[in-house]
């Protein structure tokens, strides 16, 4: 037995509902808002495709088959689907509910990010929000590989098909333990401080990077450096007269114990955000973005340079 395929579009069912209703092609007719020839055509082009009749006419009177008995309640539930559409096409534009995967290097979830968060959650509790902390490396190959939607780092990075967005600067400074030589200087040379050992983060941390180009700019030779996985660590080691680090702004909460001197020459680290280049942002992403832009106020002060 040969399959036939359903062919209809939904003029021809609105049609369909209009005659079943009315009992009437000349009353469908003029409600649908075509001629009489018109909507006969499309009721024979859905009767072809059904392979079926749909209305048995009588005398004077037009009745459903049993085919267009059964086919009724689904057509007006298409129709009335096929209404509704927009307005929730409209109301998933604008409805901040679903997923959202933010990474973050360690050098800023701990101190920018994770103490602001509770604020995020309760203006936004619909979004299902999912950290992950790893090195900018690491987060720009999840970025591409879709395993995160949005990462906050230090800019620039490289990579492919990327959307950046600077949300502060903030300054670096010189890090060293409260009974330092130098710690009631209100500035200071980096070069002053080329015989103490340098404690930095690892390979692959940004903030390393950022570490060495200042050093080298200011063409400050450090007696040894000493290689920490943690920023912890490092105002530990600071802490117990280990050596001195160059950190961030944002980790001054973290520094009891130590003293950050703003440094000569000046240096600052831009802080973004960076995703996927897309035709399409979802409302969810908006929400997220529009907050992080929101918060990057609080850090926007003296002595932070604004974007």
């Amino acid at each position: 037995m040969e399959e036939r395929g359903w062919k209809f579009d939904l003029r021809q069912l609105e049609c369909f509902c209009a005659v079943a209703r009315l009992r009437s092609f000349t009353k469908a007719a003029e409600e649908v808002g075509v001629a009489q020839s018109s909507l006969s055509e499309q009721i024979a082009k859905l009767e072809q495709g059904l392979g079926s009749v749909l209305f048995e006419r009588l005398a004077r009177r037009l009745e459903l088959t049993p085919t267009g008995e059964a086919l009724l309640p689904r057509a007006q539930a298409m129709l009335q689907d096929a209404a509704a559409l927009p307005h929730y096409l409209e109301t998933v534009r604008t409805d901040s509910r679903g997923e959202l995967r933010v990474g973050a290097i360690p050098t800023i979830l701990p101190y920018f990010l994770a103490s602001r968060l509770s604020n995020f959650v309760k203006k936004f509790p619909e979004i299902d929000l999912h950290l992950r902390e790893a090195t900018t490396g690491e987060l720009i190959r999840q970025i591409e590989d879709g395993a995160i939607d949005i990462a906050i780092l230090s800019l620039p990075v490289e990579g492919n098909n990327l959307v950046m967005r600077e949300l502060f600067r903030e300054p670096i400074h010189l890090a060293v333990p409260n009974t330092h030589i130098l710690a009631d200087a209100e500035k200071v040379l980096l070069r002053r401080v080329s015989d103490e050992r340098l404690l930095i983060l690892k390979d692959g941390h940004c903030l390393r990077d950022e570490t060495l180009t200042i050093c080298d700019r200011a063409r400050a030779r450090f007696a040894a450096q000493f290689e920490a996985d943690q920023f912890a660590s490092i105002f530990e080691l600071i802490r117990a007269g280990f050596g001195v680090s160059l950190v961030p702004e944002m980790a001054r909460r973290a520094a009891a114990g130590c003293r950050l001197i703003p440094i000569e020459p000046k240096a600052t680290r831009r802080i973004g955000y960076v995703r996927l280049e897309r035709r399409y942002v979802s409302r969810v992403m908006e929400s997220f973005t529009g907050w992080l832009l929101d918060v990057s106020k609080d850090v926007r002060g003296a002595d932070t340079i604004r974007p």
